[in-house]
Parts: structure tokens; sequence; C-alpha cells
């Protein structure tokens, strides 16, 4: 069974579709990149997996059970648990420190022990490499420091699917890779992952699957191999064509 589907989902924001008719099934420990160009709704269906976006038709299944319409609210809660998401902007509390980031969610939400919360906040900052920057507070952090504690935070909530929407876009050039280091890290871990981005090296070295999004419809989706060498549709072939020679 999947993990998470999509079946006929479409979203609109007053008049204007921004998705429409998307179906796609992720399996566990899969890594799914969702490619395209800006206004694709790329984003959009990031966010109608976790409900930050309410999909205005089709389905939209989490292990077979579909989400939306009249969830209760701790139904929803439930869910933002098993789905983890890492945003382009870092989000942190600017007032804890990155131990105190990483904490919050499990004290506070999963109503887990403090000194069982640091313990387990430690081990996610050693595994994202910020083992000697726990005390230090976002401001004290470079881009993609913050990017891995906000990736150590979303883990600390023990997701079964994390979502990643543009996670390196805000960085600088150099922190770009510490970030996609840490993220092919969890691919070989086995974490399910849905990744929209525009790097297209880590596409093709890490995904399992890539899917190229424009106008809100899936275009193609193929292994990174056969899409990147072979792409089927017209659309993909020029959109490859102007990502990989800028």
């Amino acid at each position: 069974m999947s993990i998470v589907s999509f079946r006929d989902v479409s979203k609109t924001f007053g008049s204007h579709p921004v998705l429409r008719n998307v179906s796609l099934d992720i399996e566990e420990g899969q890594v799914v990149a969702i490619i395209g160009p800006s206004g694709a709704g790329k984003s959009t269906l990031l966010r109608c997996v976790n409900q930050l976006e309410r999909h205005s038709t089709g389905e939209i299944l989490i292990d077979g059970t579909p989400i939306g319409g009249n969830q209760r609210k701790r139904d929803l809660i439930r869910l933002r648990q098993t789905v983890g998401m890492v945003f382009q902007s870092f989000n942190l509390w600017p007032h804890l420190s990155a131990l105190g980031n990483v904490m919050e969610g499990p004290v506070t939400v999963l109503k887990t022990p403090v000194a069982i919360a640091r313990q387990q906040a430690e081990a996610l900052l050693k595994q994202v490499g910020l083992a000697d920057h726990a005390a230090k507070y976002p401001g004290q952090l470079s881009g993609g420091q913050q990017q891995r504690v906000a990736i150590a935070r979303a883990l600390a909530m023990k997701p079964r699917v994390m979502l990643f929407d543009e996670a390196t876009s805000a960085l600088d050039p150099e922190m770009v890779q510490e970030v996609l280091r840490v993220m092919e890290s969890l691919a070989a871990d086995g974490m399910t992952m849905l990744v929209v981005t525009h790097e297209m090296g880590f596409a093709r070295k890490v995904a399992d699957r890539v899917v190229l999004m424009a106008n809100g419809q899936v275009v193609e989706e193929d292994a990174p191999e056969t899409f990147f060498t072979n792409p089927k549709e017209e659309r993909s072939r020029a959109f490859l064509s102007r990502v990989l020679s800028s």
C-alpha cells in the first residue's frame, strides 16, 4: 500500500486553478522529487498533504485513510505528527536555542518527558552535524545551520513522511550542500520523502522518481536516469533544456 496517495486532486484559489486532477502514489521508503517551473503547483501539492491547504476536490490518503473534509482537530494534529515538513524559510523560534527548538514539539505535543526529549534532541542535532551548536540561538547560526535545525525539529516528531518545500532555495550556494547532505543521509536511512526542489543534481542522484509539474498538472514521472536522459514529453525536454543550460 502507498503511504501517500493523491487521487484526482484539484485545488482552486477563488476561480484560479492551482492543482488540476493530480494523481500520484508514494511508496514507503521512496524519495520522490517534484520539479517544474514557478507557479506549477508544487508547493501547494505538498501543503495539501498536511492540510496547511485544503484540497478542493479529489482525495488524499495517508496509509489508506482519506484526509481533509470535516476532520476533527485532534485527527489533524495526529496527521501532522505523521508528516514532517521543512519549509524554504526556517521558521525557527528565535527565543529558543537550537536544542530548545528541537525539544519543543515532543514536550508540548507528544508530552515526552523533558529529560528524554533533551536526549533525543541532542542525538538529532548530532545527526545533522550540529552537536556543538545546541546552545546557540537561531540568530547566531548560519542559514544552512538553521535549516538543519529545522530538519532535526521535524524529525523529533518521529514522522513517517518528510516533506521538503524548496528547503535550499533561501540559502547561499556554499550552504546548499550541507543541507543536501543531510537530506541524502535521510534518504539512505529509508525515510519516505517528497521533495520540491530546483536542485537537479540531487533529484538525479537521490530520488527514486522524478515528477515534473506544470500548470497544476503532472506532465511526466519516471526514474531519474530515464527522465533526465530520455524524457518523453516535449514540455519535459523544454524544461530540462532550460534548467540544465542555466
